[in-house]
């Protein structure tokens, strides 16, 4: 069947994210004997996947991180090196998404806390806003690669999988959706979506 939808994830595709700086702050206030920390696009810690899936607040995941880690900062400076993970949207997405917006069904599928889309909602809000649908994790209590939650975006879009298409960075996610028979493209770096618009778009 061909393409009509299109599931395009947000962090690595749309919106630029600084993951190693991120993580380099955070993992320089460990205690020596903390654990490893990581966050990234193959696996993430456990207080991560909680803010992703609104299972805990901002605050609350900063005092689990900072216990769970030994980190030597105050709750205000673990949030903020948080917020610091996000960068401008890539330059040519807006028109980019406008454009296949006029040819396929969009929908956002994102794993994100409410307290990220607070901060990136307003300069992405011109994309959101050729959207048919906007999911995020948070909202949904699920995140990627959970086959949960692309099967309940396809049921909220009223889409069809073998119809629809997933735009991703992340292997692993890349996978959790072709495993509910969703058509993938992986966004491996920025770049790739200029590839995929030259097939796509």
């Amino acid at each position: 069947m061909p393409i009509k939808n299109m599931l395009i994830d947000l962090g690595g595709v749309l919106l630029e994210i600084d993951i190693d700086s991120t993580l380099q702050k955070y993992r320089a206030l460990r205690a020596p004997e903390a654990g490893q920390l990581d966050y990234g696009k193959e696996g993430q810690d456990l207080w991560f996947s909680k803010l992703d899936k609104g299972e805990v607040s901002i605050e609350e995941f900063a005092d689990g991180l900072k216990e769970s880690f030994q980190l030597q900062a105050s709750q205000e400076e673990i949030i903020q090196i948080w917020a610091d993970l996000l960068k401008p949207v890539f330059p040519g997405r807006i028109e980019a998404i406008k454009q296949l917006g006029e040819k396929y069904n969009l929908a956002l599928l994102s794993n994100t806390s409410e307290y990220h889309f607070g901060i990136y909602e307003p300069e992405c809000r011109p994309m959101f806003e050729q959207m048919d649908h906007v999911f995020t994790s948070f909202e949904m209590g699920v995140s990627k690669p959970d086959a949960a939650i692309y099967e309940q975006a396809l049921k909220r879009s009223g889409w069809k999988a073998e119809e629809t298409i997933f735009l991703d960075d992340s292997k692993q996610n890349i996978e959790g959706a072709k495993a509910v028979g969703i058509h993938t493209f992986w966004i491996e770096t920025p770049d790739h979506f200029l590839k995929m618009m030259e097939e796509y778009g």
